[in-house]
């Protein structure tokens, strides 16, 4: 749903009404001030969108100006022996980058920083500085370490939760194989087996399913593909972009699975084995931002702004190459100037700091070029899935928040293409602290019966909720499971015909499933306070270093 602008009106509001949902993520207000921590090197947003959130994220998508005028000064977190955290940040502005990737020493004062498919940079440790701060991959490999020496059971779950939630899906398959071979009749083991027999299963329908999106797009000029799951439309032509070259459209279909599968695992580990759609999901890709934009524009006019959406009307999820927008070809253009500039440098003094901003920016570009939409598919692909699965009704209009909670719970936004499930989204987390410190807002029972997007005065504010939803949701799924589940269906089971629904039959309808709302509410805010970005959590290894130079974040 549009992030700012509700395309799915709630319960309350058209509980009596036939209505047509989509859903959509649509750019926040634009940045108005950030702060930064001059100790600990972090980007404070007061106001964000998913162009801008994804210059905060923590594995490599970059927001930059339009036109760059100052080198880009460089922070690495991380240690020489492990996959390192860098920070880049360009100086006059607030705009920073986290990457993961390998630094190693060169030379008196200068490291090397290899990015793990897009080459090398050197810097200097003027402009940089090294702590020791274990990735995500590293914890992973512990857990899995732990699990082949001790050989049981839960230690492999453990350690394939772990990678599940990080995006290894590999890993994720390698530990649930380890585990069957010590347990094969474990319940947990039955379940992912089930899981994966259902999504193993061909799916049907591929010429009706075919005919239905020609109808829904008319464009006879855009082409079809298939993956196992999906029917994609496109006309994103065959060039092969991107560190992995491969054709956007493909690119695209690898995500897709990528959520499918993460989607029917995750919730199999938990306790429940869905039942996978029969036919194909259908899916839109525009190769042109004002292609998608024009289409988008004849379904709905309300969807101006979206970056994308999905329409249950016809159940088609529509999506644009984010790299053709006009942002991405400003920024790719000064590039291009960037590299003449260094080829122009060379023999000058000037030709070291002309290669390291040429190189750098060259980097990042790429990095966003790919990354993009990484957010807005996952998220828009969990509402899709989420209504094709019983777990969301998909021919009403439900409960906002319960669908932009879980949508927002399974999104990504990672340089290493799907990040995984549950991942602490730095800005999410940012929104939760501001509506809970809020006393007009931080009352659990206005959001549950979605009065927080009614309240909302700006768009910023009902951007803001989605954090909220998104905490809620985090700690229900983590802390709550079978509850949750046993909540959608009940949301499920509410039918528009049934009349008007009021905000208090809405918050009855949720302390039936979950108890006493302030008990809930303190448990809530207990576990969110637990809750730590990557960036945070490098923070907080290196604080217990006995040489760490810098502090955990207050």
């Amino acid at each position: 749903m549009p992030e700012g602008r509700s395309q799915a009106r709630t319960l309350a509001q058209t509980a009596s009404q036939t209505t047509q949902s989509r859903t959509a993520i649509e750019s926040y207000p634009t940045i108005e001030t950030l702060s930064i921590d001059p100790l600990a090197n972090c980007l404070t947003p007061r106001g964000s969108s998913p162009r801008e959130r994804k210059a905060l994220q923590l594995r490599g998508i970059v927001h930059l100006p339009r036109m760059l005028t100052a080198c880009l000064a460089a922070l690495c977190l991380g240690l020489a022996a492990h996959a390192d955290f860098v920070v880049y940040r360009l100086p006059g502005t607030q705009v920073t980058v986290l990457l993961e990737g390998k630094t190693k020493g060169v030379g008196q004062g200068t490291f090397e920083y290899t990015h793990p498919s897009l080459g090398t940079l050197i810097f200097s440790h003027e402009t940089a500085l090294v702590i020791k701060a274990p990735t995500k991959l590293e914890e992973y490999r512990r857990l899995a370490n732990v699990a082949r020496q001790e050989q049981r059971f839960d230690d492999y779950i453990q350690a394939a939760r772990f990678a599940l939630r990080s995006g290894f899906l590999d890993e994720f398959r390698e530990c649930c194989n380890a585990a069957y071979k010590i347990q094969p009749d474990h319940p947990t083991m039955l379940r992912l087996l089930e899981a994966r027999k259902r999504i193993k299963q061909p799916v049907i329908g591929w010429e009706s399913s075919e005919l239905q999106l020609r109808d829904s797009v008319p464009i006879p000029s855009m082409k079809l593909a298939r993956s196992d799951h999906y029917l994609l439309l496109h006309d994103t032509g065959s060039n092969k972009v991107g560190r992995r070259r491969q054709s956007r459209w493909q690119s695209r279909l690898d995500l897709l699975e990528k959520v499918y599968e993460s989607y029917f695992m995750k919730f199999a580990l938990e306790g429940v084995v869905l039942e996978p759609p029969k036919e194909p999901m259908k899916v839109v890709l525009f190769g042109k931002e004002q292609d998608y934009v024009s289409y988008s524009q004849q379904r709905d006019p309300s969807l101006i702004g979206a970056l994308g959406y999905w329409s249950s009307e016809d159940n088609v999820a529509v999506f644009f190459d984010q790299g053709t927008t006009q942002r991405m070809r400003d920024l790719e253009q000064h590039s291009k100037e960037l590299q003449r500039n260094k080829m122009r440098a060379r023999g000058t003094v000037q030709a070291k700091d002309a290669a390291y901003l040429a190189n750098t920016v060259e980097l990042l570009v790429k990095l966003t070029r790919e990354d993009d939409d990484i957010e807005v598919v996952s998220h828009e692909a969990t509402h899709q899935l989420a209504g094709n699965t019983g777990i969301m009704p998909r021919d009403q209009i439900a409960l906002r928040w319960a669908h932009e909670g879980l949508a927002s719970y399974f999104e990504t936004s990672s340089d290493a293409g799907w990040g995984g499930i549950g991942a602490v989204n730095e800005n999410r987390l940012k929104s939760y602290y501001r509506v809970s410190s809020d006393p007009r807002r931080a009352d659990i029972g206005l959001l549950v019966c979605d009065g927080l997007f009614d309240i909302a005065r700006n768009q910023q504010e009902e951007a803001e909720v989605y954090g909220q939803a998104w905490g809620l949701t985090h700690f229900l799924m983590e802390r709550h499971f079978e509850k949750l589940i046993g909540y959608y269906r009940k949301i499920s089971e509410i039918q528009i015909n049934q009349g008007n629904i009021t905000r208090g039959q809405l918050v009855a309808l949720f302390t039936d499933s979950f108890g006493d709302l302030r008990t809930l509410q303190s448990q809530w805010h207990a576990y969110m306070r637990e809750l730590k970005t990557d960036l945070d959590r490098a923070r907080s290894q290196a604080a217990s270093q006995p040489n760490s130079q810098i502090p955990p974040a207050p």
